[in-house]
């Protein structure tokens, strides 16, 4: 008689880009997990790889066609639209990620995540911290050894007392993806809004709409910063921009509730911004004035906001926005890199 395995109880999504020197120790890391449930590890691969690494998935995925799923593109649609597909097929109670250059050190660190996850329903991610180690050998924790282990809320977060984890160490309950992709990040693809949803810290602000963190402070795995990395590539003023973007988009995520917080955390992102531009190592200075010009454009807009009669304070940071933007055009003439 034959029988059906059980389904997987999680999923482990692993985007693939140019990784062909560390993908072997990231899936190794995933076979060496000590579980007492079926896992399935989707690799989803963007088309942007010009190494052998595509070649190692499928080398793996032949030893293990039942616990690993490959998804390979016929083009290059970038980092999002690829861990979204991923994300549509896992209909798993539980999912979580690792970046192929990434791996976990904790062989139970999934069986940790998930028996806690299964006796605390009001908690939606399980986290724990990771360790950085740079290209030039050095090692550092993630989040600092004084941090408590337990249980964060939203407020946690609005007070800067939750720690912001790094992917190698979240575990998520699927109360967001498992039925469908929010529009908000499937209408963000190929927008400025992309860069919102495409990193460790937008997973933890989405989940704490439903619910409570954990955080463990050991380590789960390695998290190497690479200077090929997307986001150690940029500059302080492009960080700082992005990051006024996305709270904006966070604002809309949290249907406005907390509008006072994300619209005061995206103007101080744009202070940055323009406080950063004077030694700005970016090429295309024009191209990041456009950018900041459609930042500063959703921040006025009063349709979407609160509008500024009803708050003073919230009118002149509004006011301000227009003198930030009117600050970073005259520094960039003054170089000459627009009339």
């Amino acid at each position: 008689m034959i029988t059906t395995p059980p389904p997987p109880i999680i999923s482990i999504i692993m985007s693939n880009y140019n990784q062909g020197h560390f993908i072997r120790q990231a899936i190794d890391s995933v076979l060496s997990q000590k579980t007492t449930f079926p896992w399935q590890l989707i690799i989803t691969d963007d088309n942007s790889t010009k190494d052998n690494s595509k070649d190692i998935i499928k080398e793996y995925q032949k030893q293990h066609p039942d616990r690993i799923l490959c998804i390979f593109s016929d083009k290059n649609t970038g980092y999002l639209s690829n861990i979204l597909r991923a994300k549509s097929i896992a209909k798993t109670t539980y999912f979580t990620l690792l970046d192929a250059d990434d791996y976990w050190t904790d062989c139970d660190y999934l069986q940790k995540a998930v028996d806690y996850l299964n006796e605390n329903l009001d908690v939606v991610a399980y986290t724990q911290n990771v360790l950085c180690i740079k290209e030039n050998g050095d090692k550092f924790p993630f989040i600092g050894k004084k941090k408590e282990s337990k249980k964060y809320n939203i407020e946690d977060y609005f007070t800067d007392r939750m720690p912001i984890t790094q992917t190698t160490g979240q575990v998520f309950r699927n109360v967001i993806f498992q039925n469908a992709i929010p529009e908000i990040m499937l209408k963000s693809v190929g927008t400025i809004h992309e860069r919102s949803f495409e990193g460790d810290v937008d997973r933890l602000i989405m989940h704490l709409k439903f619910g409570d963190i954990y955080f463990a402070n050991e380590y789960s795995g390695v998290y190497r910063i690479l200077s090929t990395g997307i986001w150690n590539k940029l500059s302080k003023a492009e960080a700082a921009m992005i990051s006024a973007q996305a709270y904006i988009d966070y604002n809309e995520y949290f249907d406005y509730v907390y509008q006072h917080f994300f619209i005061n955390k995206a103007y101080i992102s744009l202070k940055e911004s323009i406080q950063a531009i004077e030694t700005s190592s970016m090429l295309d200075y024009a191209s990041f004035e456009e950018y900041l010009k459609s930042v500063v454009r959703e921040c006025i807009n009063k349709n979407t906001y609160i509008k500024p009669t009803q708050n003073e304070a919230m009118s002149k940071k509004y006011q301000f926005y227009f003198k930030l933007y009117n600050s970073l055009h005259r520094k960039l003439k003054r170089k000459g890199y627009v009339s």
